[in-house]
């Protein structure tokens, strides 16, 4: 009977112990029942004890545990206990020191955290904010960290950035050159917003003078320092109408002028002054024929202005030519290229590569103009697709370049639209010279080092900050004064002299 009883207990433990067994679940049976408690019933208790169970067996393959600790901070984040979220993320990444590993373990869940901490940012913070301002926030961030990472070699600060809707509206305008406006140029000085209205502009039409302060706009009070704020007022649409009160400098009595808004069309390619039928004279020596176009940026009716002006000096007998490049920030690679292929019959023109493979862009011999000196100005702010253009002419023996060396922004970036907004700037590829030379000043680049376009041997002349300053000030003034106010000289231009002293 005692045997009996023995076996049949046998039995039973034996019976019990695998039933036991069998119920005990996997890692990774536990994970999905966790994620099926946690998302179909949305009990984020209960479910948050499944993953802390997961993420506490010291048996649970590596992989599952990062998962379902990372399910356990996302849980407390949504139950409101941002002191247990943090430490459990925390703790994901002492636990998983390689960034590459970990993010291989949990790369698809990172959209369901990253969206949760959106929403909780959204309902908790401290002031209310926007979806696409935080989103923007966000954007910005990732951005400045790659930017941080730049500096291990590649990209520079702002070689990639993120434009919100203002920067991409400005951008546009500046590669379509029109906008709808009062055609003035503002700008801060002594906490103020200061106008100069541009040529032909209905600003100018109306009486407004350069350095006549914006004090209100349409009854409103313009604020101190709010340059971005006072550009946006004055915006509008075509042929509506704005009200402006200034301040002259000298006089005690506010003015006030009624503005109707126009398309403005912003030119790219300028004279060194106007002529007597009020527009660009290109001819900066008639008795000799030297001729001089500056371009300022890079837009699409650019490669137009030129040959518009080049026709015209080539009727009116042009001997030589001087293009002035300094300040010239750049703008579209295409346009450039075109700018370029004006004056080079053959050969390459410039070479783009990308990770994959490379692109050369060659000379065309149609509307080419040839048969007279060149010399190209270029100084410390010549970047970027006006680098192109006086590359590709230095190297093909067609131009002196006399000036300064150029900044070095050899990076082509492309431009991508983004869902939430705004668009992203990023560097797809680089640019090299018809010589093969790159162009682009890279991180912890010296003086002795291959970057940006030198001038020619004894035709460099740098100038000092304070004669840049004048510089700007004088083309301001050419631009913005009628004749009659104009002062004649306002200094002397030493780089345009050895321009013309290289023609001599």
């Amino acid at each position: 009977m005692k045997t009996k009883i023995l076996f049949w207990a046998f039995v039973i433990s034996v019976c019990l112990a695998a039933a036991q067994k069998a119920s005990a679940a996997s890692p990774a049976e536990l994970l999905e029942k966790g994620i099926y408690t946690e998302e179909t019933k949305g009990d984020l208790s209960a479910a948050s004890e499944i993953y802390k169970q997961i993420v506490d067996d010291p048996n649970t393959p590596r992989s599952l545990a990062a998962q379902a600790q990372l399910r356990l901070g996302t849980c407390e984040l949504k139950l409101g206990n941002k002191g247990k979220a943090i430490s459990v993320l925390e703790r994901l990444t002492q636990e998983f020191p390689d960034r590459d590993q970990l993010l291989a373990l949990v790369d698809n869940q990172m959209p369901a955290l990253l969206d949760e901490m959106v929403k909780q940012i959204e309902q908790n913070y401290i002031q209310e904010i926007d979806r696409s301002e935080l989103l923007e926030t966000a954007i910005r961030a990732i951005i400045g960290k790659l930017d941080n990472r730049g500096a291990l070699g590649f990209l520079r600060t702002n070689d990639m950035e993120f434009l919100g809707t203002n920067e991409l509206t400005d951008m546009n305008i500046t590669m379509e050159q029109q906008i709808a406006g009062i055609g003035a140029i503002l700008k801060v000085e002594d906490g103020e917003v200061a106008a100069t209205p541009m040529r032909h502009s209905p600003a100018m039409k109306v009486g407004i003078k350069p350095g006549d302060r914006i004090v209100k706009i349409d009854g409103n009070d313009v604020p101190k320092n709010q340059l971005a704020q006072t550009v946006k007022a004055m915006r509008g649409p075509a042929g509506s109408l704005v009200n402006l009160t200034v301040r002259r400098p000298g006089m005690d009595d506010l003015l006030n002028f009624e503005v109707t808004r126009g398309v403005i069309l912003l030119e790219s390619v300028k004279g060194h002054q106007y002529g007597a039928d009020d527009t660009w004279d290109f001819m900066l020596d008639e008795a000799r024929k030297i001729a001089y176009v500056r371009i300022t940026q890079i837009g699409k009716k650019t490669p137009n202005e030129l040959q518009s002006a080049l026709e015209n000096l080539h009727a009116r007998g042009m001997k030589a030519f001087i293009l002035d490049l300094r300040g010239n920030p750049g703008g579209a690679l295409a346009e450039a290229i075109a700018v370029a292929d004006s004056f080079v019959e053959n050969g390459t023109i410039v070479t783009v590569k990308n990770r994959s493979e490379e692109k050369v862009y060659s000379a065309k011999a149609e509307n080419t103009f040839s048969g007279f000196p060149m010399v190209v100005l270029v100084d410390r702010q010549t970047a970027s697709a006006a680098e192109v253009i006086a590359g590709c002419l230095q190297d093909h023996g067609r131009a002196v370049v006399v000036g300064e060396r150029t900044f070095g922004q050899a990076i082509v970036r492309s431009l991508i639209p983004l869902k939430t907004g705004g668009a992203l700037k990023l560097p797809v590829a680089a640019y090299y010279r018809p010589s093969g030379k790159h162009v682009n000043r890279y991180p912890g680049a010296t003086e002795a080092d291959e970057w940006g376009i030198k001038p020619d041997p004894g035709y460099e002349v740098t100038m000092t900050d304070e004669e840049v300053k004048l510089l700007g000030l004088a083309r301001l003034a050419r631009e913005s004064l009628d004749p009659k106010d104009a002062p004649n000289a306002l200094f002397e231009d030493r780089q345009l002299q050895k321009a013309l002293e290289a023609l001599r």
